[in-house]
């Protein structure tokens, strides 16, 4: 996975709101436990995910965008 493409994936998800943020720690959970949780968040070096964790962070976040524009468009 190309660094341009994980730091298009990290802006989208600083979009996000924490209860979206959760589901996608829920998705790093799943693949590794290489992470370090603290009062301020979770953090993974995206270095450490495979690339079927990011592959479906990707299809995730792209869906709670599609959902958002959804909304705005109403």
């Amino acid at each position: 996975m190309n660094r341009s493409r994980k730091e298009a994936l990290k802006e989208n998800i600083e979009r996000l709101d924490q209860n979206e943020h959760a589901q996608i720690f829920a998705i790093i959970k799943k693949h590794t436990d290489n992470y370090t949780k603290t009062q301020n968040g979770a953090f993974v070096s995206s270095d450490t995910l495979s690339d079927d964790c990011i592959v479906e962070i990707e299809t995730l976040v792209a869906f709670y965008l599609d959902q958002r524009k959804g909304w705005t468009e109403r």
